[in-house]
């Protein structure tokens, strides 16, 4: 099935799926030493996912930063470096990125891209929405 979307013709894969934003709560102890709390639940978004290209993860590999996914917001962005999104299906989270990198193309806010890293220890129970 395909539809015509903003750009042009729209697959299935290029849908918006929802996601969970989590703000990282970091903060720094009198002496300067590093505190990391749980995440603050930020409220939904929908973005669509993808994998990242090639290009995309040896660019960032080159400083030091690992990229397996690309989400796309439309709109400014809402979201900064470390934040945690989640998506979910059926009410559940089953994929968790941490962003890595955002880019408001063009600084127009139209679109923003995340790029992100799909992780796997960032899992949290859902009853604490």
């Amino acid at each position: 099935m395909m539809r015509f979307g903003r750009i042009g013709i729209t697959r299935p894969e290029h849908f918006p799926k929802m996601f969970r934003m989590y703000e990282p709560t970091n903060r720094t102890t009198p002496r300067g030493r590093a505190l990391i709390g749980d995440p603050v639940y930020k409220g939904t978004v929908r973005c669509i996912l993808s994998i990242a290209t090639p290009q995309e993860q040896e660019r960032f590999h080159q400083i030091g930063v690992t990229v397996t996914h690309t989400l796309i917001q439309r709109g400014a962005p809402i979201a900064g470096e470390q934040w945690q999104f989640a998506l979910v299906k059926g009410g559940r989270e089953v994929r968790h990125f941490r962003v890595q990198a955002v880019h408001n193309k063009g600084e127009i806010d139209i679109d923003t891209v995340y790029y992100c890293e799909e992780r796997g220890d960032l899992r949290r129970a859902s009853e604490s929405i």
